[in-house]
Formats: C-alpha cells, sequence, structure tokens
C-alpha cells in the first residue's frame, strides 16, 4: 500500500520493507512520472531525487529550446579531474588527498561529458556512496567534484554550468568539542612514551602548542637559542612566522645531542614522519588517559591553549603565538580549558542565604541595649 506525502514522494511497504517512490509530472512532455526508487531509505532522499530529476528536465527543455548545448565545449570529465590535480600540485597542499577522492568520481562519471553529468546523476551518487562511506565523506567528495567545474570554467576549458552547486550536501552535525588535558594527564602520558627524543617532543608540544608537523620539520637553523625563537618554515598557513619559545622549551632544544640539520629525529638524523600518532596513542592507553577521538597530538596544542588561557594570556597573543589567521580557532581550542575560570567567576556570586544570615547577625551586633530601666 502506498502512503503519497505532499511533496510529490511517497512511500510502499511491502514484503521486503518501505520503498520510496516519486511521483511528477514532467515539464516537456505533461508525462506523469511515477517509480520507485532504488537504493533511497529515507523521504528526504527521494525528495532530493525528485527536485533533481525536475531541475534536469527543466534545463533540458531550455536547451532544447535555445540551444545552449550546442554552445557547451565537448570535454570529458575525467580530463577537467586530471586538470584539476595537475594544477592542485602546486597550488594545495591537498592534493593527495584530492587524489584519492578523484576515484570515486572519476568512476562514477566514467566516460561522460562534463554537460552530461546533471544534478539527478549527481543525487544518485550521493545516495548510493554513502551506502558504503560516512556523509561526511561524501560531503567532501562532492565538493571536490564542485571544484574541478569551478576550475574548469574559471582556466576557459568549459563553457556550461556548474551542477554541483544545485546538489545538496548532507547536514552534518557537529561533534561536541573535544576538552583539554590536564598537566598531570599529559605527565603519564609522557611517562609510558618509550622513545627519549618523543619523549621530548610530547613536552615540547605542551609548552609551545605547535603543531605536530612544525615540530618535526623544525631545523636548527631555524632556531635562534638566545634570543629564545624559532621561525615556523611553511606552516599551516603558508607563512613564515617567528614565534618566542619558552624556557624549558629552549631546554629541550638544547638537550637534542643529534648532528642532524633537524632538531627533532631518529638515530640515523632523519625527521620523524610516521608512527607519531601511535606512539601517543599507546602511550596515553597504557597510563589510562583517554583521548578525543582523532585528536592525539593535537590534543596537545589544545591543552596548551587551555593553559595559557588560564595563566592570563590575552587572546590576541594567543593566536600569534599559537599562528592562527584570525581569534576563530583560538577561541575554539581554548573555550573547554577556560571551564574552571568560568566556574570560578560563576562561584563568586554571593549565596542570598548567606547575605540573609549575615544581615540578621548584623542587626543582633547592632542591636542597642537599654540599661536605664
Amino acid at each position: 500500500m502506498a502512503t503519497k506525502s505532499n511533496k510529490g514522494v511517497y512511500t510502499v511497504k511491502g514484503k521486503k520493507g518501505t520503498s520510496f517512490g516519486i511521483d511528477y509530472i514532467h515539464p516537456g512532455t505533461g508525462e506523469r512520472i511515477k517509480k520507485i526508487l532504488k537504493n533511497v531509505t529515507s523521504l528526504s532522499e527521494a525528495e532530493d531525487v525528485r527536485n533533481a530529476e525536475l531541475t534536469d528536465a527543466k534545463r533540458g527543455e531550455t536547451e532544447k529550446i535555445y540551444g545552449f548545448k550546442s554552445r557547451v565545449k565537448a570535454v570529458l570529465f575525467s580530463d577537467m579531474v586530471e586538470s584539476y590535480l595537475e594544477w592542485s600540485i602546486d597550488n594545495k597542499k591537498s592534493h593527495e588527498t584530492d587524489k584519492h577522492r578523484s576515484v570515486h568520481l572519476q568512476a562514477a562519471f566514467k566516460g561522460k561529458l562534463m554537460s552530461d553529468i546533471r544534478p539527478f546523476l549527481i543525487e544518485k551518487y550521493k545516495i548510493k556512496r554513502s551506502k558504503s562511506v560516512k556523509k561526511a565523506t561524501v560531503n567532501k567528495e562532492l565538493i571536490l567534484g564542485n571544484q574541478v567545474f569551478e576550475h574548469s570554467i574559471e582556466q576557459e576549458l568549459y563553457n556550461g554550468e556548474n551542477p554541483f552547486q544545485s546538489v545538496k550536501r548532507y547536514k552534518i552535525k557537529k561533534k561536541k568539542k573535544p576538552g583539554a588535558l590536564e598537566p598531570d594527564q599529559v605527565v603519564s602520558i609522557m611517562d609510558e612514551v618509550q622513545h627519549p627524543v618523543k619523549k621530548d617532543m610530547v613536552e615540547f608540544a605542551f609548552n609551545t602548542g605547535w603543531r605536530i608537523s612544525e615540530i618535526r620539520k623544525l631545523k636548527k637553523e631555524d632556531v635562534d637559542l638566545k634570543k629564545g625563537i624559532a621561525w615556523i618554515v611553511d606552516p599551516k598557513n603558508s607563512d613564515t612566522v617567528e614565534i618566542e619559545l619558552n624556557d624549558k622549551a629552549i631546554e629541550i632544544i638544547k638537550r637534542q645531542k643529534s648532528e642532524s640539520e633537524y632538531v627533532f629525529c631518529h638515530l640515523n638524523g632523519k625527521p620523524f614522519k610516521t608512527n607519531l600518532q601511535g606512539a601517543i596513542k599507546n602511550a596515553a592507553k597504557r597510563a589510562g588517559v583517554q583521548l578525543p577521538e582523532r585528536k592525539a597530538w593535537h590534543i596537545l596544542r589544545r591543552t596548551w591553549a587551555s593553559m595559557m588561557l588560564q595563566s592570563g594570556c590575552d587572546v590576541e597573543t594567543l593566536r600569534v603565538l599559537g599562528n592562527w589567521k584570525d581569534f576563530s580557532m583560538p577561541m575554539w581550542y581554548a573555550e573547554a580549558g577556560n571551564r574552571k575560570r568560568k566556574r570560578e567567576l560563576l562561584n563568586k556570586i554571593p549565596d542570598l542565604k548567606t547575605i540573609k544570615s549575615n544581615g540578621r547577625k548584623m542587626e543582633e551586633e547592632n542591636k542597642v541595649i537599654d540599661i536605664s530601666v
């Protein structure tokens, strides 16, 4: 039995469970389209497919009337992906990530011209892909598809429309912000780190708030121990910046005895590239310290920011020392660690019962005793 909604979508209950269908009138032919959709598991998904099909149909009718399609360059989607990836080598740090994400897009739209890819096809890809990976991953692949089209249009390699802009991405609920560690928890983790240099790296991260990539790439030539400063070369925001170091961080650098050009390195002088996340995760597990999901070394950066704010550091100084472009990220990282301070301030609110009690005592103390009788 079919149950129809007011949005042109409906459900059908059968032996294998509930199926979802769409119902609309084709804008060009006037034909009624009614069908059950495969791989669709909710009314909202069915509605997305219906909207995408209608958009496709309307665009198709417009192209027939005005002949837009004949003026669009015939280029393969796969060729435009390769062009984008080639451009990204010199322009994006996430080149390898983009290359990995492009694999599934290229497979889905293999052999198709850019003009062949419509919102409806992208919607089908989105729904099918979400069955095997997280919706956040699907969103990132849709973003890449959008970037490929935008790049192709900007470089005048393609002169059509960007269908990815018509496809809604999945709404992802933001996870609860992970908290910061307590200093004693950091000590417990350090005690469980077996490698002496990695142990120093943990302590250095706690004292500087540096990203792990910045720590492992730090070279001796980029440190001035007399002035107590270091230069972060090619950091996340693509600027080379000068950062002050505290006495403890300077002491940690001084005790690195390797002849390598890198401050923190293997015995053979080569910088650390792998096994860093595992080292701290395993140490935390042995110490009985629970780390936030996917926040191993990075929790030390958050902890540093929290400690800085608790010690009275202003947000601008925190932003500069943490090498953030704006205030959004330092506030994000420091919020959890500032809870203690917030609680302290909240607890300074006068206790009404105490005020009432103290008021009575004052009345009794100020009461005049008549001794004339």
